[in-house]
């Protein structure tokens, strides 16, 4: 008996933005601090805006099972 196999790789590409920033996490934002930017980033939500998926696949190999 012989069946066919091949490898399939997913890979799914996400564009997320928040809701407007306050002026407060604007300025902390571009003040270049990470550990302010990572406030910020505590404080808002991320929501899909976009998202695509692109597929690659190998050429199917043939398995056979011995007897």
């Amino acid at each position: 008996m012989a069946k066919l196999r091949k490898l399939v790789t997913y890979t799914d590409y996400r564009w997320e933005e928040t809701e407007e920033l306050t002026p407060e996490q604007l300025k902390k934002w571009k003040s270049g601090d990470e550990t302010l930017q990572e406030e910020v980033m505590d404080e808002v939500e991320f929501e899909l805006v976009n998202d695509k998926v692109l597929e690659d696949h190998e050429w199917p190999e043939l398995i056979e099972e011995e007897e």
